[in-house]
């Protein structure tokens, strides 16, 4: 009997150390306004390797995942996930290059949009077995991209702090769901795999 690898769990890990990622590096920057090369660099190189793993299954949910499990989950997991893999390619290069991070936060700010869209839709549906955590995740992760914006294009020192606290806090809750639900899908993964071997 074919088994179907279900790797959710671990992009679910990766993702939750992404927004850990993002939040540390908001606060680090643009709450206790801090900037070192070697941060910098780190961080870049950081968002790139995240960033190419998230694109990677996101691109491959979108394009394998419809055939065994039905379109409407490749749009609620790969669509999202292949756009913040963009987001974090995206970033990381401008990090690298010290680029103005304001056209990291164009593509954030309707990525994140897409986000919040897609979570909203999911939660309606009941597309997962738990819709609410669903919903506060992707709301997080969207809000946090929406405020990116803002916070990575202006210059008035209220606003970017204000937004950067929102964003870390969107980011953090968004990284403390995906962490959680990718621990406890872990043992009934596991399981299933088990029984369906024999």
């Amino acid at each position: 009997m074919a088994l179907m690898t279900d790797p959710l769990a671990a992009n679910l890990f990766v993702i939750g150390i992404m927004f850990i990622g993002f939040a540390g590096y908001v606060l680090y920057r643009f709450i206790m306004k801090k900037q070192n090369t070697e941060v910098d660099s780190g961080f870049g190189i950081f968002l790139i390797g995240t960033g190419l793993y998230a694109a990677f299954y996101g691109l491959i949910y979108s394009v394998l995942w419809p055939a065994p499990m039905g379109g409407s989950y490749s749009i609620l997991f790969g669509d999202p996930l292949a756009l913040l893999g963009i987001v974090s390619v995206l970033t990381g290069v401008i990090v690298l290059k010290k680029a103005s991070l304001a056209f990291g936060g164009i593509f954030a700010f309707f990525a994140g949009i897409y986000a919040v869209v897609s979570g909203y839709g999911g939660y309606v549906l009941g597309m997962t077995k738990s819709p609410i955590a669903l919903l506060l995740m992707y709301l997080g992760a969207g809000i946090g991209g929406i405020f990116v914006a803002p916070m990575v294009s202006t210059k008035n020192k209220t606003v970017v702090t204000v937004t950067a606290i929102l964003v870390v806090i969107a980011f953090v809750g968004a990284a403390l769901i995906a962490l959680y639900t990718g621990y406890s899908a872990v043992g009934e993964h596991l399981a299933a795999f088990k029984n369906a071997a024999g």
